[in-house]
């Protein structure tokens, strides 16, 4: 199978679905070695919503990923 990057550097293979993840190494000689990675399981956190004084609150049922709530507000100005 060939396949081309576009303009975006993107390449599309027909045997992949949507969403699959792969690994990609240089293997030498201009090779490169695509793997086909296990799919990630997440699963959405559950939100209880508590009042707190004044205040109402919703509590995740597991911790905030601190790098994942940084990446997030990043997005903000």
């Amino acid at each position: 199978m060939t396949v081309t990057v576009d303009a975006q550097k993107r390449v599309r293979l027909r045997l992949a679905q949507p969403g699959e993840r792969f690994d990609v190494k240089p293997d030498g000689e201009g090779k490169l070695v695509l793997t086909r990675l296990e799919p990630v399981q997440v699963r959405p956190a559950k939100v209880s919503i508590q009042k707190s004084g004044r205040f109402t609150i919703g509590v995740l049922d597991r911790p905030i990923d601190l790098q994942v709530l940084k990446e997030a507000l990043s997005e903000f100005p």
